[in-house]
This record gives structure tokens, sequence and C-alpha cells, in this order.
């Protein structure tokens, strides 16, 4: 039990003593007494008796560490413990290289200034056995050299080597060690950290010693034996040749043989040191006489031991802090990025530098010698920037961690940082220092901004209407966006040939001239083309292919635009470009290219539509083919191309119209005839006719035997329903892409309805020559014997007055009526009629004012512009109308309005019954003895003719409403 302790207490505030300290004290086992400077402290220990000193590292005359070496010169076991609240782990090394007993900051928690005391209270002990106090002489002189020999040591194994020495060299001993015991096995083993060399290898050999053990391995199992009961036991063990007394509490090696021992050794001790329940460590010595190692050296050597353990302890905190601070000096050294590592002083008015890694050095450009002892703020902060450089000192001077992306300026200009400061030594809430790590965001930040600006110049190219417009907007965003001014936009021209400059910055004339053309494959510009191979160069001294070996420029960009053309960028230094300028300006490349393919689409569809107007005036299927062939060639750069119209009742396909160059790449025009054996290229076609279904063949070669029979290599076969084929080929692979397909089907579509409208067209003619032929017998043989018959009535009724002239007179009229309105008939539908926009509420009002309507109603809820035949319309129109008005009545009201698709005429008269709806438009309907019933087939014909549907149902009046479906109308 440790009495009470007088501890001396060195600070310059005597109120600030640490909780270790305040913990003695108020466990009433210590004394505390208190110095302000360190030469009254070190006054007061030469003329007073202490126990301890306790000293603060910043004392106002000199450091804690300088009184600690001071101290240790005359005191080299006196406890005593060092506290700050400035230092970091390079005071802390240094303290326990100076031989200190503790180290405490004073913001560490209670628990350890709690375990801090007890340890204190023990080496007080230890201190005392040993018989030291500040004003004591040394009287024991084994002890005292030991304690110095191991002051003067830097390392464990150095300090453990000196101890060795001296217990040797001073005492009765022929050997000592120290050793950890490895109880492992039978009789345990030994492996000896330290050792007096003598003349007994085995045992005095470390663990990795290559000499042989010449004894065997009888005094190391000896040693491992005894130190293992040593450490069983918790106290000293001694060995030995002859039994010793058990009063003499030295207890005898009962497992040793007599025999095994080295003649010139009588007695081995081992005495375990450290803490009871955890050490494994032991001091090992022998001596050649026996009765040497008796009571008096034992207690000798446990206090020898229990220096040695305090003072490797010392030195294991030592190193322990010297390995964490290593460490860590090697991750702030090695860290790939800047770290600088500062101090807090003046209150956290200044910010110091204490060191930066090689990183900063790289990063920054400034060498560690320049910036270490400047204030942070003057080094890296820009002028503008220090506002906010004052709220992250402030923030990480109170303890608080920060991440913040921050602008930072640097030999090489300002550039944008994401800053990680982790603030130390914090005490309460203040910090001693902090370490700030630099992460450079500027690419990082340059490219979201590139790609936000990018993100608005594209837009307005997706609204550039033409190719040049689509250069110029490019070359504008290079320059203003990327900042890459020396740029030409050069698109292929059919008609040059070549790759013609389109657009092109002023800087570029001002270093290059007027751009020329290339010709596909002629320099980078001509090889990127063709390959449709993007090509960067940091120095196109370098490239083979340049086109002119005497341009000032340096770095360049080749990035194709498809079939369009290239994007030219270039710089007069060499490796101008890095990744962030490639990687934008090929996104700008791929949207300028999706913009040219779009204009491209669209100039094809406009063109398509133009020639199929063309197809639309076509009289012949031979005048259709002939167009078809024209528009493949001029619109789609088909290179082959034909129509195939069936003949033979489809036994064949003949060409009518065809390509040029067909004639060029093949032998004879082909034809193809059904059913012919090997004819594989005539199976492929028939095959798409006979289904109705397109052929494509990207390339002809994945057919072996087709691609012997044909000089095309891209091939597409457009059924054109029952008429025949258009084909459309090329003599490269894969000619066609998807928008070419479907530009092609486009063109088929208009080309099979032009057909068959001339189908329908000539059939017409023929019916209609017919029914002219029929119309003139009806004419010629029935209209004259009427109108004979109707003259003789005439007569009659000048001559006599019979009941029966008025009938047989009506019945003549009839009859002629009859004749007339089947003659209408049969041209209804048949005639070649013109076909225009009609305003329909004009047209309305007009038939509206030739019919005899009474005193009937209309109302007009139109303003439709049809595609009719005026003057069929007018008689579909009338029909109703008179139809109206004469089974409604006078009254009648009539509506001409819009439905979906075309328009209605209703009424509000009697309506036509649901049973009669589906035979209202026959020949003969009617509702009453004097209609003729050819009113509604008319209206229906008329309709038909037009391509238009007609249906009765109820009106909301309960009348008829005939329906018109299916019309074409005009937008106005």
């Amino acid at each position: 039990m440790v009495g009470r302790m007088r501890v001396l207490h060195v600070d310059g505030d005597p109120d600030a003593a640490p909780l270790t300290t305040t913990a003695l004290a108020d466990a009433n086992v210590a004394t505390v007494e208190t110095a302000t400077t360190a030469e009254e402290g070190l006054e007061r220990l030469a003329t007073e008796p202490f126990d301890c000193v306790v000293a603060e590292y910043a004392l106002p005359d000199q450091s804690g560490i300088e009184v600690l070496k001071r101290v240790r010169d005359d005191h080299p076991l006196l406890p005593f413990v060092i506290y700050t609240n400035e230092g970091d782990d390079h005071v802390e090394s240094d303290a326990y290289a100076a031989g200190a007993t503790e180290y405490l900051p004073k913001s560490a928690g209670p628990d350890r200034h709690e375990r801090a005391a007890e340890r204190l209270r023990s080496a007080v002990g230890r201190y005392r056995a040993a018989g030291q106090s500040s004003t004591t002489p040394r009287r024991h002189a084994l002890t005292s050299e030991v304690s110095e020999a191991i002051v003067r040591e830097s390392t464990v194994d150095e300090a453990a080597d000196r101890v060795c020495e001296t217990l040797v060299d001073t005492g009765p001993f022929t050997a000592a060690g120290m050793a950890v015991v490895d109880a492992a096995g039978d009789g345990g083993d030994i492996a000896f950290r330290s050792l007096e060399h003598s003349t007994h290898d085995s045992l005095t050999a470390r663990e990795d010693d290559p000499r042989d053990d010449r004894d065997g391995d009888g005094l190391r199992s000896i040693a491992a034996s005894v130190a293992s009961d040593a450490l069983e036991a918790g106290r000293a063990v001694v060995g030995s040749t002859v039994d010793v007394d058990e009063e003499s509490a030295i207890r005898a090696d009962s497992s040793a043989d007599d025999a095994a021992w080295p003649a010139d050794i009588a007695e081995l001790a081992a005495l375990p040191f450290g803490s009871a329940d955890a050490s494994d460590d032991v001091l090992v010595v022998t001596a050649d006489r026996s009765g040497t190692i008796d009571r008096s050296e034992l207690d000798r050597l446990d206090r020898v031991a229990d220096t040695v353990d305090h003072a490797l302890r010392s030195f294991e905190a030592r190193d322990g802090v010297r390995e964490e601070r290593n460490r860590r000096r090697a991750m702030f050294a090695n860290a790939p990025t800047p770290v600088i590592e500062g101090e807090i002083l003046d209150g956290g008015e200044t910010h110091r530098i204490r060191d930066v890694n090689t990183a900063f050095e790289e990063a920054f450009g400034h060498e560690a010698s320049e910036v270490i002892g400047a204030d942070i703020a003057d080094v890296v902060v820009p002028a503008d920037r220090m506002a906010e450089h004052r709220a992250l000192r402030t923030r990480i001077a109170a303890g608080e961690p920060i991440l913040e992306e921050v602008v930072r300026k640097t030999a090489d200009g300002e550039r944008e940082f994401l800053l990680s400061g982790i603030p130390w030594g914090t005490d309460g809430d203040r910090a001693s220092g902090w370490y700030v790590w630099h992460v450079d965001i500027s690419d990082r930040k340059r490219r979201a901004r590139a790609i936000e600006e990018l993100h608005a110049a594209t837009g307005t190219l997706v609204e550039a209407t033409s190719p040049s417009e689509v250069a110029a907007i490019t070359g504008d965003a290079l320059r203003d966006v990327l900042d890459l001014p020396y740029n030409g936009v050069h698109l292929y021209d059919d008609r040059e040939g070549g790759l013609v400059p389109v657009a092109w910055t002023d800087e570029t004339e001002a270093m290059v001239g007027a751009p020329p053309t290339f010709d596909p494959g002629e320099g980078i510009a001509g090889q990127a083309y063709v390959t449709g191979e993007p090509k960067v160069y940091d120095d196109i001294a370098d490239a083979p292919d340049r086109y002119n070996s005497d341009t000032p420029i340096r770095s360049e960009m080749a990035l194709p635009l498809a079939d369009h053309g290239v994007l030219l960028v270039g710089a007069p230094e060499r490796d101008a470009f890095d990744d962030l300028d490639v990687s934008m300006a090929r996104t700008l490349a791929e949207h300028a290219t999706a913009v040219l393919h779009r204009i491209e689409r669209e100039t094809v569809l406009e063109q398509l539509q133009k020639h199929t107007q063309r197809l639309m005036h076509a009289t012949t299927a031979e005048e259709i083919a002939d167009i078809a062939v024209g528009t493949a060639s001029d619109v789609l750069g088909a290179q082959l191309s034909g129509v195939h119209l069936v003949r033979d009742g489809g036994q064949r396909l003949e060409i009518v119209a065809y390509a040029d160059s067909v004639e060029s790449a093949f032998d004879q025009p082909p034809m193809y005839e059904r059913g012919l054996d090997g004819d594989i290229a005539g199976e492929v076609v028939w095959a798409a006719f006979d289904s109705r279904t397109p052929q494509h063949i990207d390339d002809i070669r994945t057919h072996e035997r087709l691609a012997e029979e044909t000089p095309s290599r891209s091939v597409v076969v457009y059924p054109l329903d029952d008429h025949g084929v258009f084909i459309v080929s090329s003599t490269e692979p894969n000619a066609f892409d998807e928008p070419d397909k479907m530009f092609i089907e486009i063109l088929a579509t208009a080309v099979t309805a032009a057909l068959d409208r001339v189908e329908r067209e000539q059939e017409l003619r023929r019916r209609n020559e017919h029914l002219d032929e029929f119309a003139g017998l009806i004419s010629h043989d029935l209209r004259n014997p009427l109108n004979v018959a109707q003259g003789r009535l005439e007569l009659a009724r000048s001559e006599t007055d019979s009941d029966h002239l008025d009938p047989a007179a009506s019945a003549v009229e009839r009859a002629l009526s009859l004749l007339e309105e089947s003659l209408a008939v049969a041209r209804q539908g048949h005639d070649d009629g013109d076909v225009e926009p009609v305003d329909l509420a004009a047209t309305v009002s007009a038939c509206w004012t030739h019919t005899e309507t009474a005193q009937a109603e209309l109302r007009i809820e139109t303003d439709q512009t049809l595609c009719a035949d005026p003057s069929r319309l007018k008689q579909l129109l009338e029909n109703l109308f008179g139809n109206a008005v004469k089974h409604g009545g006078d009254a009648v009201r009539v509506t001409v309005g819009d439905i979906p698709g075309g328009f209605y005429v209703a009424d509000d008269g009697p309506g036509i019954p649901d049973d009669e709806r589906d035979t209202a438009f026959e020949v003969g309907y009617t509702t009453d003895d004097e209609s003729t019933g050819y009113g509604l087939y008319i209206v229906r014909e008329i309709a038909n003719a037009h391509g238009w549907e007609i249906d009765v149902v109820e009106s909301e009046d309960g009348g008829a409403r005939f329906e018109v479906t299916g019309v074409e109308t005009v937008e106005r």
C-alpha cells in the first residue's frame, strides 16, 4: 500500500491542475504543491523531497520536456508526468523519449486520468521500494546504474542489452537476459530478447541467431522450465544443481536433471516482471557457484525488474506513439492529394502552416520551405475569397470538421478544390490545429459548366434548318463554349466530289488561310471521313498522313460527321487538348451529326413529296416506272434500281424502267420468269411479290449462290401489290440504313397508289366507252319513238277532247323522264371529273337557290373546304334537297353541317323507316308513285365516284339524316 504522496505541480497557471492530480488529491492520497516556473520547480526539487512531478508542457520560461531532461540527470527513476493543451503526437513522442512516466492531454476523458493516477501510484510505490527520493543519495548502485543505462538508450532492444550488460558487469552473474516464454509444448520453450554473451551459446543466442547450440537443448530446456515456473508462481524461482532450502523462499528446480547442467553453471534464476496477470516477460540470470543467488540478490534483481518494466513500458509507449506518428506522417507524405498541416495560434487569429506534402508542392507550385510558417490565407486563399475563408477558419478552430468546395490560388492560377478539414488537439470548444486535404475538382466543375453551356448550344443546333447553319453553330460553340477557337466544318459535296469547307472561324483563317477542299482519304480530315474513326493528335508532326507538312497547327482533332463530313479542331501548341476538350468536342460532333441526319431526312421527304406529286399526274404504268427510277436515283442516291411489272398472267416480271447504271452493271437488264430452275435471284424476287413482303439483303455475300448471279451487294425488293416489284440495289454492302429503307417504302407505296389509279382510270375509260355506246343506242331507239308519240298526242288533243289523252300524255312524259334519268345514272361515276377545292357552304347556298324549295328553311353549319368535283357535288346536294322538300313538305327545315371526316344533310320530315334504310339507295326505291326511284341511287353513285361513303340515319328532329364520310378536306 502506497502512503500519502507528495506531488510537485509545475504550471504557469497554478489553478490549471490536470484531472490526474485532482483525482489523487480528492482521494486524499497526495499532497499537491505548485511551482509557477520551471526554475522554481527545479529549485524546490533540489531542496525538498517529492515522490512525483506533474508539469505543463508549455511553461513560461521553458518547456516541460526540457525540465524533464534536467530532472533525469539527477533523478532517473522519479515519476514524471507531462500534460498539455497544445501538444500533438510529436510532443507525446518527445516526452516519452525524454523518460516521461506518463503523457496526458488535458482534453483526455476522466477514465484515462483515473487510470493514469493509478499507474502513478504504482510508479511511486516502485520508486519508494527502490529506496529513492529526491534528496536520498543512491544507496543501491546496481539499480542506479541500470536506470542510467536505460535512460541513455533510444530503443527497447538497446535498453535490454544495456540492462543485461550491467547485470553481468556489476554483479555475480555469468549471464543475464530478458526472455519471452512460450508455454506450448512439453516443458515450454524460451525465446530470448536480449542476453549478455557468455560461453553458453544455447542460452545466450537470440532466437534468430544462426550459431549452433553447442551444449544441446539441455540448458535452454532448464531455462524454459524455471521461467515457466516463475511465471506460474508470479515470483522469482531459482534452479540449482543442488537442493535449496525451501525456507529461503527459493524453490529448487525438481525437474532439472543434474547431468543436464553445464559444468560451469550452478544456478539459474528467473524473475517475472510487468503486470502479474498478463506478462510472460522474465529476467533470467545464471551463476557459476551455488548459493550465489540468495535473498539479497533476488531483492536487488526485483528492484531491477521493476525499473526495467517501467522503462520498457515507457519505451513501448513512446515507440507506439512514434509508430503512430510515422504512420500518420507516411499517410500525410504519401497522400495522392495535396495536404496541409496547420496550427492555430493567438486565440485563432493565426492559422500557421506546419507542413505540406509532396502532392501540395506539385499541385500548388510552392516548395514546402516557402510556405511553412506562413498563414494559410496568405499562401492559397484568393483575395476575393477571404470572407468565405474566415468562416471556415472559425468553424475548424471550434473543432468542427469541414467539407466544402473552395477556390484556391496556385502558382498557375486559381483552381477549384473539394476541401476536407479535420481539427486536431481539440479541448472543449477549441482546436490546436488542423489537417486539410484538397481534391482538385476544377476539371469536373469545368466539365459540368461546359455540359450546361453545351446543352444550351445544342438547343440552338436542333433548330437549324440547313447543313450550313449546323456547321456555323457548331464552330461557334467550339469557340465560345469549349474555348477551341481554331476549328472548321467540311461537308461532303457530290458535285465537288470532296469535303468542302462550309464554316470556319476568323482565328482559323488568320492562322492557316481559307481552308482547302479535301478529297475522301486525303490528309487527316479525309482519312477520318473515310474510316469514320475520330483522330486526335498531340503533335501532327507524328502523323504520316497530314495534309500540309508546313502547317502551323500542332495539335489536331478530326471528328467525322458520319457521311456528311468532318469537324476539324486545331491548336498551334503541342498537347493542347485534355480529355475534357476531346470528350466535349466529340459530344458536340455527335449532336451535329444527329441534326444533319434529321435535315437530310427532311430534305429527302420534301423531295419525295415533289416527285410523288408527279406520280399522281402520270397516265401510264411506264411513265410511273420512269418517275420511280428517277426518284430513286436523284433523291435516294440509289445506284441501281428498276421497276418490274407482272406480265403473261403473273408468269413473268418484266423490267419496264431502270437506272442508266443497270446496263453497265448487268450484261442485260434482268427479267424474272416464274419457276426457272437455278434462278436464285428470281426466287428472292418472286418471294417478295407473292408474299407481298419486302425483302432486305444487307450483304449478298451472306447468300453465296446469289452473290454469283448479281453484281449487287445490297438489295431491297419491294412488292407493288399485284402490279410487280420495285428493286433498289447497290454495289456496296450495307448501303441502306433504316431511314433509307423507310424512304424506299414511301416511294414504293406512292408508286403502288399511282399504278392503282392508272389501272382504275383505264377500267373506267373502258366502261365509259361501253356505256356511251349503250346510251347512244337508248337515246336513238327510245327517245325518237317517244317524241313521235308526244307529237301525235298534241295533234290528237287539237282534234278531239278525249279523257284518254291526258293520261297518255303523262305516260309519255314519264317515259321520257325515266329515259333521261337512266342515261344520267349510266354516266354517273364514270366520267372523268376534275377534283378541286370546293367551299361547301357556298355550294350549299347556290344549290338551294336552284332547287324548288317553296317555303322550306335552310341552315348552314359548316365552313369546310372539300376536295370534290364541283358539278357532281352540286348534283348530290340538289338531289338531297329536292328529296327533303318533296317528302317533307313546303315548310321542311334542312340543315347542312360537319361531322368527323365529312358532312351531313338532315331534315325534319317524316324520315325513312328503319327497315327500309338498307335499300334506300337502290334503283327504284321510292315512297310515292310519282318518283322514278333514281334520286338516292344517283346520290350514292356520285359519293362512290369520289371515294366517299354515304349512310342514312334518323335526324335529331325525327327526319332523315344523310351522312357523307371519307371526305378529303383542305386546310384554310
